[in-house]
């Protein structure tokens, strides 16, 4: 009975002083931000001067609550986006990511708070998305340089964000493209259409997307003459045009229909469908002596899924790529 008694003893003992442990700090306490490296940040696309003000939020990790105000800094890391571009792409310049130009952003401030009981703050950040060619990519590159409380450090890793800005609108997005690619010089029953999965349409302005023709690669060295701008009417129409003449560019028709439901799963949910149904005729100038005639006919759907629960506004999306 007494070596049960001692057994029972320990273990309350024992008890006793993990309980004690959990009021120490486990972990050592950092600030950083919530996503680092390389994220998406999708931008409700404004023009005529609109801004869009997003949160940029920084959190502090721990076992133990916050207890005190922190005062949070953040500076351009200009030279991480160089590493970047290099470290990813290589010769490949025509892909590198540009710094967003500081007149199509602003923060209220570089410095922030963290307060106290609370594990998490924001910097607010205003952009102005007019005059951006998406044909480019746009890096907004920060990162963490310091903190009011010594024994609070910015982590090495986690304390820089490399936010890819993505202007959206209505009609911006990933299609799935159920079109043709025809040569034009060859009879349709003599050959196999070109096909490809998806189109990705990036913004021109609150109507107006662009992608690139028939199945060109969107990374293409030459994608730039292949740009087709999309411009859809109040009327259901699309009125396509291609600004280098070289491909020969006409169109032929183009419609578009929008489509709503509520997820079955998720009734808050609601689902748009964007169908746009095209035919253009271009040229493929890869080898100039020998162009070769296409037509694109056929279907490109955008599916759109949309919270009813939030505020547009707070859709736009921070996310890892």
């Amino acid at each position: 009975m007494k070596k049960i008694h001692l057994f029972i003893l320990s273990g309350l003992l024992l008890g006793l002083g993990c309980t004690k442990e959990w009021t120490k700090e486990l972990y050592v306490k950092e600030v950083s931000f919530v996503k680092s490296g390389v994220v998406r940040l999708n931008a409700l696309y404004k023009s005529q001067g609109g801004g869009v003000t997003v949160k940029v939020p920084v959190v502090l990790s721990g076992s133990t609550n916050n207890k005190e105000d922190i005062e949070v800094t953040i500076a351009l890391d200009k030279d991480t986006l160089n590493n970047l571009n290099f470290d990813r792409f290589r010769l490949r310049s025509d892909l590198y990511f540009h710094e967003l130009a500081e007149s199509n952003y602003s923060f209220k401030s570089m410095t922030t708070t963290i307060p106290a009981t609370s594990l998490q703050g924001s910097f607010e950040l205003n952009l102005k998305l007019e005059n951006l060619d998406l044909i480019d990519k746009y890096i907004l590159p920060v990162k963490i340089v310091s903190t009011s409380k010594n024994n609070v450090s910015a982590k090495r890793w986690f304390g820089k964000s490399l936010m890819q800005i993505i202007p959206f609108n209505d009609y911006s997005g990933r299609y799935s493209n159920a079109g043709l690619i025809w040569n034009r010089d060859v009879p349709q029953n003599n050959q196999t259409a070109l096909t490809t999965p998806y189109r990705t349409a990036w913004v021109v302005d609150e109507h107006t997307v662009f992608f690139f023709a028939g199945n060109v690669d969107e990374e293409a060295y030459d994608r730039k003459k292949y740009k087709i701008i999309a411009a859809l009417n109040a009327d259901s129409t699309v009125t396509l045009t291609a600004p280098d003449a070289s491909i020969k560019f006409s169109q032929q028709r183009g419609t578009y229909s929008i489509r709503k439901r509520k997820d079955e799963v998720q009734p808050y949910l609601e689902k748009t469908y964007i169908t746009m149904v095209l035919e253009y005729w271009y040229s493929d100038i890869t080898n100039p002596a020998f162009p070769i005639n296409y037509r694109f006919v056929g279907p490109l759907t955008l599916e759109r899924v949309r919270n009813t629960q939030i505020p547009d506004e707070d859709q736009q999306v921070l996310l890892e790529n």
